[in-house]
């Protein structure tokens, strides 16, 4: 650090030093560590599956998912998208479920190399996910918007 900071001693500069190297070395990645952990407890918590009475009839469904929309009060950049289950005959909703995504913080998320990290319980490594798979084997389904 400069003397001109006003530290005069050697021992002094060498802290500061330190300190402002600490600093600048930890920081930017405080965003991806704090905001992952975020992330981690909405996949946990958030994603489950909402399964109504009216799946016992259903024979064929579709599947949609909402915009993505950013979750407030997080560290970092969180995006949600609501995907819905409908029966295709009735367009009654049968399921919903929660998907998140991010990048990451700002150094952190550079090794993804522009990909994201994805939590939703179509994934196998989903809590809920053979619940999931149960459900796509017991109705038809189609994605996107029904013909």
């Amino acid at each position: 650090m400069p003397k001109w900071i006003g530290i005069a001693t050697h021992v002094g500069q060498r802290v500061l030093t330190v300190a402002v190297f600490m600093l600048l070395m930890v920081v930017p990645f405080v965003d991806h560590i704090v905001g992952m952990r975020q992330f981690e407890r909405l996949c946990a918590e958030e994603t489950g599956l909402q399964i109504f009475p009216k799946v016992v009839d259903t024979k064929r469904g579709v599947e949609t998912s909402s915009a993505r929309e950013l979750v407030g009060g997080t560290a970092i950049p969180i995006s949600r998208s609501v995907s819905t289950i409908s029966d295709l005959d009735t367009g009654e909703v049968i399921a919903r479920y929660n998907h998140f995504t991010t990048r990451g913080g700002v150094i952190g998320g550079l090794p993804m190399l522009g990909g994201e990290h994805v939590c939703s319980i179509d994934g196998p490594r989903h809590p809920k996910y053979e619940q999931y798979r149960a459900l796509k084997k017991q109705i038809h389904l189609t994605y996107g918007q029904p013909e």
